[in-house]
């Protein structure tokens, strides 16, 4: 019989094979189009970061990369943890070719984090933010909700029997429960659209990324 801290520690090792797949495969993604050096004429497919999904190309028949896949199917079965973000945030970062060292960050796809780089001062892409938390709202904006739509529901303690609406955070969706008329607690709308509007909220993001220069910065 396995003991509780044997299977713990099983358990554990089994979540960071998953972990380690996962990671390997998002490298493997991310990966740019490689036909190789043969001749032969091949078509299979691989994962372009730039449109964010799976396309079909013509593969020479030797070496390449691991982006390549025999079907379309395997691809997407494989690259679907790579996550939908704006265009420019699927660069990768570009120093420039001038010679200035300035801290930026740039958003890093296999991560899912913003990260620090050092700009050359001119050129490079549009990838370039001038701190962490610019470039984290921008690439990856997080929903803003009050604490108070985390709570559970409550009818409160009346007879009466009211229509109102909540949010359901394990649904993540805004839905329909009769009030009692009094008590409960503050997730509770007249309206399913008062519902949505406060707590399926999404923060727009009100920073953008740094216009480029086209000369050395001084």
């Amino acid at each position: 019989m396995v003991s509780a801290s044997v299977g713990a520690l099983l358990g554990a090792s089994l979540v960071l094979r998953v972990l380690g797949t996962l990671l390997d495969n998002r490298e493997i993604c991310l990966l740019p189009s490689d036909d190789g050096p043969c001749n032969a004429l091949s078509f299979r497919y691989y994962y372009d970061r730039y449109s964010q999904s799976c396309e079909e190309f013509a593969y020479g028949g030797c070496e390449g990369n691991a982006n390549n896949f025999l079907t379309l199917e395997d691809c997407e079965t494989t690259c679907w943890m790579i996550k939908k973000v704006p265009k420019i945030c699927r660069q990768e970062a570009d120093t420039g070719p001038c010679r200035a060292s300035i801290k930026r960050y740039f958003y890093n796809l296999i991560s899912k984090r913003c990260e620090e780089f050092i700009y050359g001062g001119c050129y490079g892409n549009d990838n370039n933010f001038d701190d962490e938390a610019s470039c984290m709202d921008f690439c990856d904006p997080k929903k803003v909700s009050p604490m108070f739509c985390y709570t559970p529901k409550d009818e409160g303690s009346c007879s009466a029997s009211v229509t109102r609406y909540f949010y359901n955070a394990e649904n993540k969706a805004c839905e329909e429960f009769s009030y009692t008329g009094c008590g409960g607690n503050s997730n509770n709308f007249v309206t399913l659209k008062d519902c949505n509007n406060v707590c399926k909220k999404v923060r727009k993001s009100r920073r953008r990324p740094l216009k480029i220069p086209q000369k050395a910065i001084a």
